[in-house]
């Protein structure tokens, strides 16, 4: 191959490779102490970031509203007493002897001397206050007749004693109005009256 053909070669490969003298493949040459020059390249990158959100915390003062209404107690009145019922009884006082269950002997003087007692009733139990009417009647033979009145719910006559000098059979009506006249009850009781038995 000719010479001029083989360097024309070379200097096209070596243009193309681009490791030739800038003179030889046709441009101007630089200096012998100038260094390469350097070709930086940047690269855009576009990244996504989710996004964050902070959270914010917030002091707020609690507020309770307080109620100025004061508070109304009502309270029931108490329970009015019912009197359901009246027990009467008997005993010996200071004259004659007690010679059975409410029966009486008269003394050498002819007497006997007698008292009764009430006792009204409620569903709670006795009733002792002095907020009843109290009307007790006590009848015997040849007319007798003895009336009594009290408050006492429960109570006794208000007379020492009822002498007696008849004999026979009598009887205590007594009849309780129980508290603010709500209830009524009667309670009876007979009892009876000995001659004297002494020889």
């Amino acid at each position: 191959m000719p010479r001029g053909l083989l360097r024309t070669g070379l200097l096209a490969l070596g243009c193309a490779a681009g490791v030739t003298a800038l003179t030889a493949c046709g441009g101007a040459s630089p200096a012998a102490d100038t260094p390469p020059s350097t070709v930086t390249s940047y690269v855009t990158v576009t990244e996504t970031v989710p996004a964050t959100t902070t959270p914010r915390t917030t002091s707020v003062a609690a507020t309770t509203a307080s109620s100025t209404t004061p508070s109304t107690t009502t309270s029931a009145a108490p329970a009015v007493p019912v009197v359901t019922s009246v027990t009467v009884l008997t005993e010996r006082s200071g004259l004659g002897h007690l010679v059975g269950p409410d029966m009486y002997e008269a003394t050498s003087w002819g007497k006997a001397s007698v008292i009764f007692r009430w006792r009204a009733q409620t569903a709670d139990g006795e009733l002792w206050k002095e907020t009843c009417q109290v009307v007790s009647t006590v009848t015997g033979p040849g007319g007798y007749v003895h009336n009594d009145r009290s408050a006492a719910c429960s109570g006794r006559m208000r007379a020492n004693e009822l002498v007696l000098g008849t004999p026979g059979i009598y009887t205590v009506t007594t009849e309780v109005v129980g508290p603010e006249g709500l209830s009524t009850a009667i309670g009876t009781k007979t009892f009876e009256v000995f001659p004297d038995g002494t020889p």
